[in-house]
C-alpha cells in the first residue's frame, strides 16, 4: 500500500483540513504527491509541520524550490531543541469525521512512494468511539505543537477547529478497547512520560516470550534495546535487519544477545519502518510509528526522550501482529552470525547545528507589510534580500529600515514586489543565510474554502453563477452565514476575531477581540491607520457573497463557478448545520427563486410592500444586544447594494421609485442607515474585530465606502426636486454621523481601496442610474 494512495479517498462528506508532520521534507514530493491527494479529499486548509533545520536544508540544497509554499499551504517549524522534530502524522479533518495516519514515513519521495514503511490508519465519525478518542488525542498533540500566538499555522488550526468543534471533547483514558477485543493508544513525545515507559506499562506483568525490533537507526551502544530487554525480560530478541544496507552497531556488546535475521525485500527498498512487538502468552503488544529504537526517541526509565515522536500502540491476539505485518517469512529464517553480517553503512551526519546557525528567521506578508521574526534577536546589520520563485533578487532592504513591532520587525513593501516575493534571506557582508520561505498570510486565508454540499451548495449557486440580484437571495445569504458561523458556537458573532488564545490548557479558545470603537482608537494611537487590511471573510462561504457584490459594484471579475461543488452530497437529509433543511431563517420569509422561462422578462415586478417587510425585519433585528461581526457588515452592504440595484432605471423601468416617498429606495436606504448608525446604542458599536488587524479589513472598507457613495447617490438623484427638498436636508447630518462613527482616517477615506470602490460604483450602479457623472463630482468626505 502506498500511503499517498489512501489520502484521496472519502466515504462521506469531504474533509476540509489536513495537517501533516515530518522530520525530513522534499517540497517537490509534497507538492506533486501529497497535496493533490489531500485536495482530492476536499481539503483546502493545509498545514505542514516540519523540523526547522530540515525544512531550511530542503530550501537550500539545490533541490527544486516549491511553488505553492506559503500560498496554498502553510509551513511551521517548532524551535530547534536538543533532539529533532520527528513525528510522522497526517490528520484529515471534516465536519463530522476525521482520519489519521501515524507512520514512519517522511514527506519525501522515498517516504511517500519508495521505502519500506509502516503506517496505521484510524478513521472516526463525530460520535463516541475508541477511534474518536484516538483522533482527539492526535488533534490535541498537533494543537500543542503550534504556539497560541497569532500566526499562519495558528490560523490553520483555528479554521479547522471552528469547523470540527467535536475534536476538542474530553478523553477519558489513554488505552481504548475496540469492538474486536483489541486495544489502541496514542503514545507521543514530548509527554508526561517517555514512550518506552508507556510501552512497558501497557505490556504490564505478562511474561514476554519474544521481542521483535525493526529500526533503521540504533544507539551506538544499543542502550535503548538493552533497556527494553531488562524491563521486559524476553526469552528471545529478534532483529530483522537488511544485510545489504544497515546501520546496526554489530560491535556493541549487547549485539551478542540478539538473534539477527535477514530482512530481504524483493526490490531495492530501504527499510525505514520502526516496529516493536512484545509477544506474551495471550497478546502481541505492538508499537509502531516514528520512534527508532534509540534513547533519544524512546527515552530511558523515568525520563522522556529528547526527540518529538508519535507512535501507536496496539494490543492484538498473540501471533496476529507478525502475520498482519508480513514478518513471518523473515522471522522463521536462519539466524545471521554477527561475523557474517556486513559492516554497517556509514552515512554522513546532517549538519543540524550549522544549518540552525545559518537560518534567517520567519517571514510573513500581510496587508502590504513584511513581518520578520529574526532567528537572532540582536540582528542589526546587513540586508534582507527578497527573492522571486526562482530565488532571483527582487529587492534588498537594510535591516535598520525595519520597524520594531510587538512580535516582529515590520516594513511596508512595494506592491509589485509584494506580489512576486516567495523567499527571503539575510546578507551580512559576504555571508548569506539559508533561504526561508515567505508566507502570504492573506493568500492562505483566501485559499481556505470548505467544499459546499447540500443546502449550502444550492445557496452558493446564485452568487457564483452570475445570477440576477433578487430578493429571495437574502435567504441564501442567511443559509451561508449560518453555515459559516454556527460552527463557532458561542462566539459565532465574533467572526472577525479570528486570532484566538487559550486561558488555560483545559479551557476552550476564546477570541482576542476589540469593539469597533476600541479598534479604531487603538489604530489611531499606534499609527496603524491606512493601507489595505485583510479580508475578514476569507475562508468562509460568505466570501462568495462578497465576490458577487464586488462584481455588481464594478469591483472584481465574474466569480468562477465553485469547482469544489460535490454533487455526490447534493441532497443530504439534514441541513449542513444540523438543522432541518426547510427551516425558515428567523426574521425572514421563505422566498424561493422563481422559475423563469428564457422568453420571460429578466426582472420580476417590484413589490415595494414586500421589500419593506423584509427591510423592517432586518432593521428590527439590529436592535438586539448581541455582538456583531464580519457577516453583519457584509449583510449591511448586501441590503444597500440591493436597494441601489433595484432602483428604477432604464434596465428596470418598474423598479423602486426614486423619490423621498415612504416606499422609494432613498427612504429605504436611509431607514437602514439610521438603524445601523443611530439610536441610543447603534449597531456599529457592537461590531467586534480581532485585536491584531493591522488595518481596517478590506471587506469592512468596501461596506463603509459603499454607504458613503449611496448617500451621494441619494443627493445626486433627488437634487433640484422641490418635493424632496425637506428629505434631502437630513442627508448631510446623517453622512456626518456615519463618518464620525466609522472613525476612518483621511488616508483611508482617500486611499486606494476607497478610490477603487467609488470608481467601481460610478461605472456600475452610477451608470445604471444615470448618476455616474454627478456622483463622481463629490469630493471624498473628510472626518
Amino acid at each position: 500500500m502506498r500511503l499517498a494512495d489512501r489520502l484521496g479517498r472519502r466515504a462521506g462528506r469531504p474533509f476540509h483540513s489536513a495537517i501533516a508532520t515530518s522530520f525530513a521534507v522534499e517540497f517537490a514530493a509534497v507538492e506533486e504527491i501529497l497535496l493533490p491527494q489531500l485536495m482530492a479529499s476536499g481539503a483546502s486548509n493545509l498545514l505542514l509541520i516540519s523540523d526547522a533545520r530540515m525544512a531550511a536544508l530542503a530550501l537550500s540544497d539545490g533541490s527544486t524550490l516549491p511553488t505553492a509554499l506559503g500560498r496554498d499551504y502553510a509551513l511551521y517549524s517548532p524551535p530547534a531543541a536538543d533532539g529533532i522534530f520527528h513525528p510522522k502524522i497526517i490528520l484529515q479533518i471534516g465536519r463530522d469525521s476525521a482520519r489519521a495516519f501515524v507512520s514512519s514515513a517522511n514527506l519525501t519521495a522515498s517516504g511517500l512512494a519508495g521505502n519500506a514503511e509502516v503506517v496505521i490508519e484510524i478513521e472516526c465519525k463525530d460520535e463516541d468511539s475508541p477511534e474518536r478518542a484516538i483522533i482527539r488525542s492526535v488533534w490535541r498533540y498537533l494543537d500543542t505543537l503550534v504556539p497560541k500566538i497569532p500566526s499562519p499555522a495558528r490560523d490553520a488550526i483555528l479554521w479547522a477547529r471552528e469547523r470540527a468543534a467535536w475534536l476538542d471533547g474530553p478523553i477519558a483514558q489513554d488505552l481504548h478497547e475496540l469492538e474486536d477485543g483489541s486495544a489502541i493508544a496514542f503514545l507521543h513525545a514530548p509527554g508526561e512520560s517517555g514512550i518506552a515507559d508507556r510501552f512497558v506499562a501497557l505490556v504490564g506483568d505478562a511474561k514476554v516470550r519474544s521481542l521483535v525490533a525493526i529500526s533503521p537507526y540504533w544507539d551506538s551502544d544499543l542502550n535503548a534495546l538493552a533497556d527494553l530487554s531488562r524491563r521486559l525480560a524476553p526469552k528471545h530478541i529478534i532483529l530483522p535487519i537488511d544485510p545489504v544496507g544497515h546501520e546496526f552497531p554489530k560491535d556493541a556488546p549487547f549485539a551478542k544477545k540478539v538473534r539477527i535475521v535477514a530482512l530481504d525485500w524483493p526490490s531495492q527498498r530501504f527499510t525505514h519502518a520502526k516496529i516493536l512487538i512484545a509477544s506474551t502468552p495471550e497478546h502481541d503488544h505492538v508499537l509502531l510509528g516514528s520512534a527508532n529504537c534509540t534513547t533519544a526517541a524512546l527515552g530511558r526509565p523515568g525520563a522522556v526522550g529528547v526527540n518529538a515522536e508519535a507512535c501507536i500502540y496496539r494490543r492484538l491476539p498473540r501471533g496476529s501482529a507478525c502475520e498482519a505485518l508480513g514478518l513471518d517469512r523473515w522471522l522463521d529464517g536462519d539466524a545471521i552470525d554477527l561475523d557474517d553480517l556486513p559492516e554497517p553503512v556509514e552515512t554522513s551526519p546532517i549538519p543540524l547545528k550549522a544549518i540552525e546557525a545559518g537560518q534567517p528567521g520567519a517571514f510573513e506578508l500581510e496587508s502590504g507589510l513584511l513581518h520578520w521574526r529574526p532567528s537572532q534577536p540582536d540582528s542589526e546589520g546587513g540586508d534582507v534580500q527578497l527573492l522571486d520563485r526562482n530565488a532571483r533578487l527582487l529587492a534588498s532592504i537594510a535591516v535598520t529600515a525595519f520597524h520594531h513591532g510587538e512580535r516582529a520587525l515590520t516594513i511596508s513593501i512595494d506592491p509589485a514586489v509584494y506580489k512576486a516575493v516567495r523567499f527571503a534571506r539575510v546578507a551580512a557582508g559576504d555571508v548569506l543565510s539559508t533561504i526561508a520561505h515567505v508566507t502570504h498570510r492573506d493568500a492562505l486565508r483566501s485559499r481556505r474554502k470548505e467544499v459546499a454540499t447540500g443546502n449550502v451548495a444550492r445557496a452558493l449557486a446564485p452568487f457564483t453563477d452570475g445570477a440576477d440580484f433578487d430578493l429571495w437571495m437574502h435567504q441564501a445569504f442567511e443559509t451561508l452565514a449560518r453555515a459559516d458561523f454556527d460552527s463557532d458556537q458561542d462566539h459565532r458573532k465574533l467572526s472577525a476575531a479570528r486570532p484566538q488564545a487559550r486561558k488555560a490548557d483545559d479551557e476552550p479558545a476564546v477570541p482576542v477581540s476589540l469593539s469597533y470603537e476600541e479598534f479604531t482608537q487603538s489604530r489611531a494611537s499606534t499609527g496603524r491607520q491606512g493601507g489595505q487590511g485583510a479580508n475578514s471573510l476569507a475562508g468562509t462561504y460568505s466570501d462568495s457573497i462578497r465576490d458577487f457584490l464586488n462584481l455588481l459594484s464594478g469591483r472584481g471579475a465574474t466569480p468562477a463557478p465553485d469547482d469544489d461543488y460535490d454533487p455526490e452530497f447534493d441532497d443530504p437529509p439534514e441541513d449542513e448545520t444540523g438543522g432541518d433543511a426547510d427551516e425558515d431563517i428567523p426574521g425572514s420569509a421563505a422566498v424561493e427563486p422563481a422559475t423563469r422561462d428564457e422568453d420571460e422578462p429578466r426582472h420580476e415586478p417590484i413589490d415595494a410592500r414586500l421589500y419593506e417587510r423584509h427591510l423592517v425585519a432586518y432593521v428590527d433585528g439590529l436592535e438586539d444586544d448581541e455582538p456583531l461581526g464580519s457577516s453583519d457588515v457584509l449583510r449591511l452592504r448586501f441590503w444597500i447594494l440591493f436597494l441601489l440595484y433595484k432602483a428604477r432605471c432604464t434596465d428596470l423601468p418598474k423598479g423602486l421609485d426614486t423619490s423621498s416617498a415612504a416606499l422609494a429606495w432613498p427612504r429605504f436606504l436611509v431607514r437602514i442607515l439610521v438603524g445601523f448608525f443611530c439610536g441610543r446604542k447603534p449597531a456599529i458599536t457592537r461590531i467586534m474585530l480581532a485585536r491584531d488587524y493591522g488595518a481596517m479589513p478590506v471587506d469592512f472598507m468596501e461596506c463603509w465606502i459603499t454607504i458613503l457613495w449611496s448617500l451621494d447617490a441619494i443627493e445626486g438623484s433627488l437634487s433640484g426636486r422641490p418635493r424632496d427638498r425637506e428629505f434631502l436636508k437630513y442627508i448631510p447630518g446623517l453622512r456626518q454621523r456615519v463618518i464620525s462613527l466609522l472613525g476612518l482616517a483621511p488616508t483611508e477615506l482617500n486611499g486606494e481601496v476607497a478610490t477603487d470602490v467609488r470608481a467601481g460604483l460610478d461605472r456600475s450602479i452610477g451608470i445604471r442610474l444615470g448618476l455616474a457623472s454627478a456622483v463622481s463630482r463629490h469630493d471624498m468626505p473628510q472626518p
